[in-house]
């Protein structure tokens, strides 16, 4: 897993192997094929999502040429990143759907996605990805700080890159048991 993430096609079936993990199976290799095309999939539907606020974004940086839509411009930049991070927020709830009933269309299903949200709650949902954050930057400090040993800080960027993604896609998965 740790090569196949780092290689650019591959890392698919990396992908498709953490949507195993969101259905409560477990991150093996089998049925590879399988795992390639979730991966691209969910690849796909994350890219459709995050398409509206990074066109936003390109298009208020593209105006920002011209003096008098300035506002316009700031405006532009701000709603596309708050958007961004909207869209960042209900990404997880969306992967967790598309596992779970293995449907492109599942990516998509609005009400089914903000009703896991909401079963679970949003405080909850919002302390889940605040401690998430926290552990990530953890583990990316504890990751950098190791980064600055010439080979064993390739080594251990190689091999925890899937334990993070392991990690990310059980805790999220329990979160919607």
């Amino acid at each position: 897993m740790s090569i196949l993430l780092y290689i650019p096609i591959a890392q698919f079936i990396v992908s498709g192997i953490f949507m195993k993990i969101y259905r409560g199976e477990e991150p093996d290799f089998s049925n590879a094929g399988k795992s390639f095309i979730q991966g691209l999939l969910m690849f796909i539907a994350e890219f459709v999502y995050t398409l509206i606020p990074v066109l936003i974004i390109i298009l208020s940086a593209l105006f920002s040429a011209s003096e008098s839509l300035s506002v316009i411009t700031l405006i532009g930049l701000v709603v596309g990143i708050v958007l961004a991070f909207i869209i960042e927020f209900i990404l997880i709830s969306v992967q967790v759907n598309f596992a779970r009933r293995q449907s492109f269309g599942a990516a998509f299903a609005f009400g089914e996605i903000f009703g896991m949200i909401g079963k679970l709650g949003l405080a909850k949902y919002i302390l889940a990805w605040i401690v998430y954050f926290i552990v990530a930057v953890v583990f990316a400090i504890v990751i950098g700080i190791f980064s600055v040993i010439p080979v064993i800080g390739a080594i251990l960027i190689l091999l925890f890159g899937p334990f993070i993604g392991i990690f990310a896609a059980q805790y999220f998965n329990n979160l919607f048991e």
